[in-house]
């Protein structure tokens, strides 16, 4: 018995295979050789647009701008003889009086939450 590749399409025993000469595994191929193109033109795409790595580096490029225009300026001042004063609460301290609000209130949230959310 011959295999199936080996056999003619003019083969006295007609059925669909044999009429369409093995069209169902070149359209398999064809099907896999339009996924690689487009699978090549999805990859060309996604490099030449924005990055993950690319907005990290951009932005550890502005704040280290910002550190250095900060220490620029603590640097002037130490020069001329000023002490520059905090403008307001840092982080930290904004933290804890949330964390003592809590704390004393019971609420799972701070007043000015709650109030936001009833403003929604």
């Amino acid at each position: 018995k011959q295999s199936r590749a080996s056999q003619p399409c003019w083969s006295t025993s007609v059925s669909i295979e044999t009429l369409t000469c093995g069209l169902s595994t070149m359209a398999r191929g064809n099907q896999r050789d339009k996924d690689r193109a487009a699978n090549l033109k999805k990859q060309a795409s996604a490099s030449s647009g924005n990055s993950t790595i690319k907005q990290a580096d951009s932005t550890a490029e502005i704040m280290r701008k910002k550190q250095e225009a900060a220490e620029a300026k603590k640097a002037e001042a130490a020069a001329a003889g000023v002490t520059l004063e905090k403008k307001g609460p840092t982080a930290s301290e904004k933290k804890m009086e949330r964390a003592m609000e809590m704390a004393m209130s019971g609420r799972q949230g701070t007043a000015a939450q709650a109030a936001g959310k009833r403003a929604k």
